[in-house]
């Protein structure tokens, strides 16, 4: 049984990537194998932007999120593509935060797009948010393309694409919770080793 943090990395309030979150949660809050699901939403939950004298946590809003964060066992990270990158508050969350909350625990990528894009984000969260935080991406990811015309939950809008993506992401959710399952022995046989707290 895993407990699994939906993050959504989006600066607007009730955004695109909102809307996806809110239906990948309401997903995995009907797996057999899911003990717990929350939302972590970054335009909700506003973190202040990394400095040094936060690396002890001093902030009470830094502390809240990395408890929920550490109590996690699997994460879907949702990230618009702005620009062609990742939003700010969201590589901000891995200045925050390390192998201490993250550490060997895995994680589906989840990118939104308004158009036709969306690989960025994945290609860019992949290349440079899992050095020292450790953690574990797995090998299939989403790309939620078109989204304003999909899961919106009115009638006449379930198409062909939607229902692709929604088959696509239970696919991708029996596998996170697979891996969420085996990546418990690594942490339970290998803690975070202090010496060597940052990836080379």
């Amino acid at each position: 049984m895993s407990k699994i943090t939906v993050i959504v990395g989006s600066h607007r309030n009730e955004s695109q990537s909102n809307k996806i979150g809110r239906m990948i949660n309401a997903k995995l809050a009907e797996l057999n194998n899911v003990e717990s699901t929350s939302i972590l939403d970054l335009a909700v939950t506003e973190l202040p932007f990394w400095k040094e004298e936060y690396a002890q946590a001093e902030s009470e809003q830094i502390q809240k999120v990395g408890e929920q964060l550490k109590d996690s066992d699997a994460f879907v990270i949702i990230s618009p593509e702005w620009n062609g990158m990742v939003p700010s508050a969201l590589k901000n969350l891995f200045l925050l935060y390390s192998a201490n909350e993250f550490g060997h625990k895995p994680a589906l990528i989840a990118s939104v797009s308004s158009g036709i894009g969306g690989t960025y984000p994945v290609t860019e969260l992949r290349s440079s948010t899992y050095k020292n935080s450790r953690i574990c991406y797995i090998p299939e990811h989403l790309i939620f393309r078109d989204v304003e015309g999909i899961f919106n939950g009115l009638a006449g809008t379930d198409n062909d694409a939607e229902r692709y993506m929604s088959e696509r992401t239970d696919f991708c959710l029996d596998y996170l919770t697979l891996y969420s399952d085996s990546l418990k022995q690594v942490r339970a046989n290998q803690p975070v080793n202090e010496e060597f707290g940052n990836g080379m």
